[in-house]
């Protein structure tokens, strides 16, 4: 549903991912006085289920401007074991559980992840094709969402640490970019692309990765109220940085089916449903990184 000019509008989006998984080799165990030790080679094992929930509030000036303010908040439901040999002596045992206790336990984290803050540009009449629309957006995140000190140094010391972030602890830029353009009365092609990108360390001298998606699609329209469409996610992740060195669970590349279905529910609200499916996904690096599961959304709008 697009805004009309000098309105405001209310968003919801729910996202449910379950059944991430990752993992990692380790010859690393704890002692019970919390000194590192050697032990037989095994397997930490991490799952995954991440909730995402979004409240976006924007506003329209006019027929050119808007302005938009997100706020994410997340719950990661996370499990961690370790796969040991059956033979395995019972001392190695125990020393390697207490070692992945400190790195991945079994516990739910929830918070506000980074509020961001944009405005955009829009017009129509791109490419000299008359109901083609382009807006062009960029503003900024305000970090709200927790941090961490750098948990490689802690590992590296046989102290607790947590991988998990909620933000980045900085103010990044933001751009994105939407193009739609009609193909005939009841099909079209959009696309979209967003940016962030970090540029300086937090107070734990951590610096996030730059991130950037682009979503293609061909949208069918069968009915006035009705929209389905089918595309193409396409996200990548570069790398992030602590003191100690290159995060070592950073730098993934992923392709996912996008489809969704829109309907509008009266001239002031629309719901959708979508889905993310996973294609390829591959880790640049490390240890940790999320092999991709599926995705799926509930989103609901109003405007007043």
């Amino acid at each position: 549903m697009s805004q009309d000019e000098n309105t405001w509008r209310l968003s919801f989006d729910l996202t449910m991912s379950h059944g991430l998984k990752g993992g990692h080799p380790d010859f690393d165990g704890l002692t019970a006085d919390s000194r590192l030790i050697r032990v037989a080679e095994h397997q930490h094992q991490v799952e995954l289920d991440v909730y995402r929930l979004e409240w976006a509030l924007s506003r329209s000036f006019g027929e050119h401007w808007d302005a938009a303010l997100r706020v994410p908040y997340f719950i990661k439901d996370q499990v961690a074991d370790i796969a040991f040999p059956a033979d395995g002596d019972a001392h190695d045992r125990d020393a390697a559980q207490r070692n992945n206790d400190i790195h991945h336990r079994s516990e739910t984290y929830r918070g506000f992840s980074d509020l961001e803050l944009t405005a955009g540009w829009r017009t129509k009449g791109v490419f000299g094709i008359k109901d083609a629309a382009l807006r062009v957006g960029f503003g900024f995140t305000i970090p709200t969402g927790s941090t961490e000190p750098d948990p490689w140094k802690a590992g590296d010391e046989g102290r607790e640490h947590l991988h998990i972030l909620f933000g980045n602890g900085t103010v990044d830029p933001l751009l994105d970019v939407y193009l739609g353009i009609p193909l005939s009365e009841h099909w079209a092609f959009s696309t979209f692309a967003k940016a962030r990108l970090p540029f300086y360390e937090n107070k734990h001298g951590y610096r996030g990765a730059p991130e950037l998606i682009a979503v293609p699609r061909i949208t069918w329209l069968p009915h006035k109220a009705w929209a389905l469409s089918a595309g193409v996610a396409l996200s990548y992740q570069g790398y992030s940085e602590w003191p100690s060195g290159r995060d070592r669970n950073s730098g993934q590349f992923t392709v996912n089916a996008a489809l969704s279905a829109g309907v509008k529910l009266t001239d002031k609200m629309t719901a959708s449903l979508s889905a993310l499916l996973p294609v390829y996904d591959r880790a640049f690096q490390g240890e940790d990184q999320m092999e991709a599961a599926p995705a799926f959304s509930l989103s609901m709008a109003v405007s007043f």
